[in-house]
């Protein structure tokens, strides 16, 4: 099982300030535009923007914000275009082809994001931000060598830089070595401790391994810092589920499906940990909703079972051998111990009469 979070993470936003430092000054006339621009009245920043450039086109600072606008706003084509002409009269500039870079990436054009950042970085070398987000845009297309060795070179730059271990433990999830996707995982996160992605996905390795107790510890730390993280509450339901612990499953599933009420497959999780408790009319309303999803074409055999029981706990007997019946034709042959148990005539014995 891959994990759902294993996406790796790169900068795909940066402040126009790493453009301004390097521009001795601007315009005063640039000053209004910008104050529109920092005010988040982005439409009408880019108007004004677009006014100074067709009057002078060579402000720089003009062409920077104007594509920092567009990018807010998700006008890529529009930002690609602006930052061209930035790299266009600034080719020196590193930060010019890293910003390109991350256009580039934003509109998963992975190559030439490759390019532009590797423009950069032979232009300053010394950035672990970009060693970074090229390793990203290699591993997406491939090359998994030249991104790991990408993500050691941002860190042998900047060892306390998060984002390199924690991309370099989801490489290393992928491809099975999940020990040692722990070990960069526990990095990441002792340099960024509320980094909730990093607490689960290394949750989700010690599940792999069958650490479910580290596991959970690892979900608690998840849900502390991000109460609305439902994938947590799941992970850390199933895992309590094995550990016996099916009240603490049950208060996670609930968390589940506050968060997606269709999710009926996380209501049969629920009803079976009720089951566990003794929750038996909890669990047969959930049981309920499950096969009412599924309907008459695809009966859901589990589900019928975990209702029989519930239903045979609370002295339901006709209706509990129903939901076995039904369950043991749709694969769940366990139910034919429950039907001869309760459901079939016991045999009399014959009666012998003296003659």
């Amino acid at each position: 099982m891959i994990p759902k979070g294993l996406t790796l993470r790169g900068v795909l936003f940066i402040s126009y300030c790493l453009f301004l430092t390097s521009i001795r000054g601007y315009a005063q006339d640039d000053s209004h535009a910008i104050g529109l621009y920092n005010d988040g009245l982005y439409g009408r920043a880019i108007e004004e923007f677009h006014k100074l450039i067709k009057a002078n086109k060579h402000d720089t600072a003009a062409y920077i914000y104007s594509a920092l606008a567009k990018e807010v706003i998700k006008d890529y084509d529009g930002a690609k275009h602006d930052f061209k002409k930035v790299v266009k009269l600034r080719p020196n500039d590193a930060a010019a082809h890293f910003k390109m870079g991350v256009i580039y990436t934003e509109t998963e054009d992975y190559y030439h994001s490759i390019r532009e950042f590797t423009k950069s970085i032979l232009l300053d070398p010394s950035d672990a931000v970009t060693f970074n987000n090229r390793g990203n845009s290699e591993f997406v297309v491939g090359d998994t060598k030249s991104a790991l060795e990408d993500f050691d070179n941002a860190i042998k730059l900047d060892s306390g830089y998060a984002d390199p271990y924690y991309n370099k433990a989801n490489i290393k999830m992928r491809f099975g070595d999940y020990k040692a996707a722990i070990t960069d995982f526990s990095i990441a996160i002792g340099l960024m401790p509320t980094d909730a992605d990093a607490y689960f996905n290394r949750g989700e390795a010690y599940d792999i391994l069958n650490d479910d107790t580290d596991a959970v510890a690892d979900y608690d730390n998840v849900i502390l810092i991000d109460s609305s993280f439902t994938d947590a509450f799941y992970s850390r339901g199933m895992d309590r589920l094995k550990l016996h612990n099916a009240q603490g499953a049950a208060d996670d599933f609930t968390q589940v499906i506050k968060a997606d009420s269709s999710a009926y497959h996380v209501y049969y999780l629920r009803g079976t940990a009720y089951d566990s408790i003794g929750k038996y009319y909890e669990a047969i309303q959930d049981f309920n909703y499950v096969i009412e999803q599924t309907g008459n074409y695809a009966p859901d055999g589990k589900s019928y079972f975990g209702r029989g029981y519930a239903y045979l706990k609370v002295g339901s007997t006709d209706q509990a051998c129903r939901d076995f019946h039904t369950a043991y034709y749709n694969g769940i042959y366990e139910a034919d111990n429950y039907i001869d148990k309760n459901c079939r005539p016991q045999k009399k014995k014959r009666q012998f009469i003296q003659r």
